[in-house]
This record gives C-alpha cells, sequence and structure tokens, in this order.
C-alpha cells in the first residue's frame, strides 16, 4: 500500500493523501509542488516534490477532489509535526542585533572616539584632567566593545544559550556606560563650572540614549516569537 501523505493547504494540516489525489490536486493547481507535506516516518515537513515524483495527470475540476479525511495516519496513529509557522534561528532583527554588535557597533564607537580625541585635544594642554577623563572613556568604551563583539558572534553563531548572553549584555552595557561616564565627570570635577555643565549635558543625553538601546533589545528578547521559538519560553 502507498505512503498516505499530510500536506500544508492555507497554513492548515490536511490528508492524508494518495499519491494519485496529491497529482490531481497539483494539477488543478490546488497546491504546487514546493507545497509543505508529511508522511509517517518523517521528523518534519518537507516540499512534496522531495518525497514523491510530482508528474501530473490530466486535469480535472477541483471539485472534484477528495475532502481531507483525517489529521492522522489511520495505519499508526503518528500524528504529523506542528506546520511550521513561526520565524526560528537567528535572522531578522534577531541577526541585525548580532551584526550591530559584532560590525556596525565597533564601527560607529571607533569612529565616535576618534572624533571626540579631535575636539578634546586642544584643551589638553590646558586642562590635563580632560586627557585624563577622555583617556578614560576610551578604555572602557573599547572593553565594552569586545565584549559586545565577542557576545554578537556567539549568538549569530548558533550557541543555545544566545537569549542569556545577549540580556546578560545589554545589562552589563547599560550599567558599564553609566559607571564610566560618572568617573569621567567625577575626574572633571575641578574643571570650570561652565565647561562642567556642557559635558555634563551631553552625558546625560548619551546615557539616555543607552537607555532607550537597552529597554529596545531588552523588551525584543522578552518578547519576539523569533526568540521564544529558537531559544525556548523564559
Amino acid at each position: 500500500m502507498e505512503d498516505l501523505i499530510h500536506i500544508c493547504h492555507n497554513n492548515q494540516q490536511e490528508g492524508p493523501y494518495s499519491p494519485e489525489q496529491i497529482r490531481t490536486m497539483i494539477s488543478s493547481g490546488v497546491i504546487m509542488p514546493a507545497s509543505l507535506a508529511w508522511k509517517e516516518g518523517m521528523s518534519d515537513w518537507a516540499p512534496l516534490d522531495t518525497i514523491m515524483s510530482c508528474d501530473t495527470p490530466v486535469t480535472i475540476p477541483a471539485s472534484s477532489l477528495p475532502p481531507p479525511v483525517s489529521h492522522t495516519s489511520p495505519e499508526s496513529g503518528m500524528v504529523a509535526p506542528d506546520i511550521p509557522t513561526s520565524p526560528k534561528r537567528v535572522g531578522g532583527w534577531l541577526m541585525f542585533f548580532c551584526v550591530g554588535l559584532a560590525i556596525l557597533g565597533p564601527l560607529f564607537v571607533l569612529g565616535q572616539m576618534f572624533v571626540t580625541w579631535g575636539q578634546a585635544q586642544p584643551a589638553f594642554d590646558q586642562f590635563q584632567n580632560i586627557r585624563i577623563a577622555v583617556m578614560w572613556e576610551n578604555i572602557g568604551s573599547v572593553a565594552l566593545l569586545i565584549y559586545g563583539f565577542i557576545a554578537g558572534c556567539m549568538i549569530w553563531g548558533g550557541h543555545p544559550g544566545g537569549r542569556e548572553i545577549a540580556k546578560k549584555y545589554l545589562l552589563i552595557r547599560l550599567f558599564g556606560f553609566v559607571g564610566i561616564e560618572f568617573i569621567a565627570i567625577m575626574i572633571m570635577g575641578d574643571m570650570p563650572s561652565q565647561l562642567v555643565a556642557r559635558v555634563l549635558g551631553a552625558t546625560v543625553g548619551a546615557v539616555f540614549r543607552e537607555i532607550i538601546y537597552f529597554l529596545i533589545w531588552w523588551f525584543y528578547f522578552k518578547k519576539s516569537k523569533r526568540v521564544r521559538n529558537t531559544y525556548g519560553v523564559n
């Protein structure tokens, strides 16, 4: 007896059908050779044309097609795997997060460090503390940059603990950035008050941006279907 085949049609499991019925459905345009299908013994759904020949007979009206008869194989009672309807694995916004950590983030931070050093350099001779504060910020930024690069590559590479790695990175990045900026302000504490106020204003804006970045990605890793399908329920 030929294997009976289930098909995925309009995101619904239908069948089982015999191969002859499947070919008739393809001929009449109800389904395509690339439609997902499953039969007993398979661990997951696969395109029809990978599990049977899809050479079609003479076309007949779709109204004569047999109706679905069951969602399980009548011979063994096996239930077909769930039809894949949600994203899984590294892709979409999860891929963007990894690219940001491993490629875009390093380029942006290194460029920002170069610009900041150039803007502050004229004041180095007059205010030695500015040089120390900028050097401290650069060292802290490079440390976070290296950590983010490692985290991004691990998630990108399919590490099973990717969600935990990402959430730990987000926490360390937020509190690390705040700590770095706080110490930099303390280093500049004996500078003219007007200069300190300008630096403090810029720092508050930078911290606010970091908080927004943290919240966006934190809730993404909490709520994303892709993350849940890839790493399981949190």
